[in-house]
């Protein structure tokens, strides 16, 4: 029977669904993918190689973005906050003045360092941390500030401003900043008033606002003018009617749509939120339920229902065209989306439940070449999904380096979008970035003198070859396969065969052409094709098609 296969759309899948002849996943994806890419149109090509930007040291980036031409890293180390910008001869820190230091002293211990949560209002960025006061980045005038955010409050409340009421969860939503999950109050949101007089700051989190109201009423009768007509009687004197009022002045709390609001989720349990995040709505996750505040929430029309009781874990979410990725209890990421029947939330994982079984340490979305979602697992590899709704396309696949990706941090330029790794190697830390429009050489660091050259193979172990044929599925028989063809795009030299130990590999490059590979062999119940890259080659699979005769 000769079988084809012409796209990966679901790329790695679960080998839980290894009997699953029926869905079209089996066929449209395989049993490991390492070090590929999907691509939207159904083939697989290498992952970008690593270019080193600079060496730095133990920390983490974060993005700060205000344009494609403005746009920086802020990375946070022990006790230490550094941006790097982009310039002529590549990237370098900012000098501080009048200090002529590269770095600003910080408050953060590097162990603290990757429970930050952040969010970017135009030229500013407010971090916040359970254990620390508010701070805020602000770039002005060509230059940075870090400086700790004290909020305005209303008398009495401590949001902000000493041990316990420091906010953990931060978001941008509506034109508000929300802060949420105080130590001692991890089930309250608070909501800013929105900037005013054309300022970015989002200070005031007064809740009413205070007025005086001016009352003219009639003083008491014993204190009215009196007179006295011709006989000499004592009468009320009307010549003058202001004096029978007076003003009263009384102070009224008054709420009014630009007031600021503190919200409290009745779900019934202890149920710390963990993240805030905005699309046409404002989603609330915690760590038992997902919670939708309506888009155009103000203090006088305040509401909170609850979508769903996934439950959440303590990792910002990240936003890729109309969806919020979040990550669930039990390392399970979930899209929130809307559809006609209103906010629904998928799991993404439910194709490849394995991948993301180490654990997740952080979410990231880039939005170009193709739309992808990095989740950079606890032991320092990457989990990337392919994903488009239009295309049909959810395909994981894994990616590695030789060393440890630390954190990661889409930047923005002109050209689009780079994603930045923050990587160990050794005892050394460096910024580096995924090459994209690289074609020739597909190693990390290509000709670096440090830890330069490093190489990484591309590996593709399709699925087991069975399948449904008139006489019945072909589990547990005998199979046979003579040769593979496989047709490449601009491709270098490669490996192929029918399981490790029965590999062929090419003369030459495949360039894109279709190229026949014997494969050796006798027949065995399990089948599986295995293309390898082969150095540092480029390598484009597009299909390939193997014949397997069934005993």
């Amino acid at each position: 029977m000769n079988q084809l296969v012409n796209n990966w759309m679901y790329g790695e899948i679960s080998p839980k669904l290894g009997g699953r002849l029926d869905l079209e996943m089996n066929t449209q994806g395989c049993e490991i993918l390492k070090d590929f890419r999907n691509m939207l149109q159904g083939g697989i090509t290498r992952r970008p190689p690593l270019k080193h930007v600079a060496q730095t040291v133990r920390g983490r980036t974060i993005p700060f973005t205000l344009s494609s031409g403005e746009s920086f890293l802020v990375e946070l180390s022990n006790k230490k906050l550094r941006v790097w910008r982009k310039g002529v001869l590549g990237f370098y820190t900012v000098t501080f003045l009048p200090s002529g230091n590269d770095y600003l002293p910080t408050d953060y211990l590097e162990a603290d360092v990757w429970s930050i949560q952040y969010a970017q209002y135009y030229d500013r960025l407010y971090l916040v941390h359970k254990d620390y006061q508010p701070h805020v980045v602000v770039y002005a005038a060509e230059a940075f500030q870090f400086s700790p955010f004290t909020a305005e409050t209303d008398a009495g409340k401590q949001l902000g401003k000493s041990t316990g009421y420091y906010p953990s969860v931060v978001g941008i939503c509506q034109n508000r900043l929300w802060f949420s999950a105080a130590i001692l109050k991890p089930y309250t949101t608070w909501v800013s008033r929105p900037p005013y007089d054309g300022s970015n700051n989002h200070h005031d989190f007064t809740t009413f606002d205070v007025i005086e109201v001016n009352t003219e009423v009639i003083k008491d009768p014993s204190t009215w003018p009196k007179t006295t007509n011709e006989q000499g009687d004592e009468m009320i004197d009307f010549s003058d009617s202001s004096k029978f009022v007076e003003t009263v002045k009384e102070i009224e709390e008054v709420i009014n749509a630009k007031c600021a609001m503190e919200i409290e989720l009745a779900s019934g349990r202890n149920d710390t939120i963990k993240w805030v995040a905005g699309m046409d709505n404002i989603f609330i996750g915690t760590e038992a339920n997902e919670w939708m505040c309506p888009f155009d929430i103000d203090p006088t029309k305040q509401s909170a229902s609850m979508l769903s009781s996934y439950g959440s874990l303590p990792i910002q979410p990240q936003t890729l065209h109309d969806g919020i990725f979040f990550l669930q209890r039990g390392n399970r990421l979930r899209e929130m989306t809307r559809s006609q029947n209103g906010s629904i939330s998928n799991d993404l994982s439910f194709t490849a439940d394995h991948i993301l079984f180490a654990g997740i340490r952080q979410l990231a979305t880039l939005k170009n070449p193709d739309p992808m979602i990095f989740c950079l697992l606890n032991d320092g590899t990457l989990a990337v999904l392919c994903y488009d709704k239009n295309y049909g396309m959810q395909g994981w696949s894994r990616w590695s380096t030789q060393g440890e990706f630390m954190c990661l941090a889409p930047y923005e330029d002109e050209d689009g979008q780079k994603m930045f790794a923050h990587v160990r190697r050794g005892n050394d830390y460096s910024i580096e970035y995924f090459d994209f429009e690289e074609t020739e050489f597909f190693e990390d660091r290509h000709g670096e003198a440090l830890h330069g050259n490093l190489a990484y193979q591309s590996l593709m172990v399709g699925n087991r070859f069975d399948f449904n044929t008139d006489a019945g599925p072909t589990i547990g028989k005998s199979k046979k396969t003579k040769e593979v063809w496989v047709r490449c795009l601009d491709s270098g030299r490669l490996k192929a065969g029918v399981d490790e130990e029965y590999m062929q590999q090419t003369a030459g490059p495949v360039g894109s052409e279709d190229y026949r590979i014997y494969v050796s062999g006798g027949s065995r119940k399990e089948l599986r094709t295995r293309i390898e890259s082969v150095g540092s080659d480029p390598l484009t699979l597009l299909a390939m098609t193997y014949n397997v005769e069934v005993n």
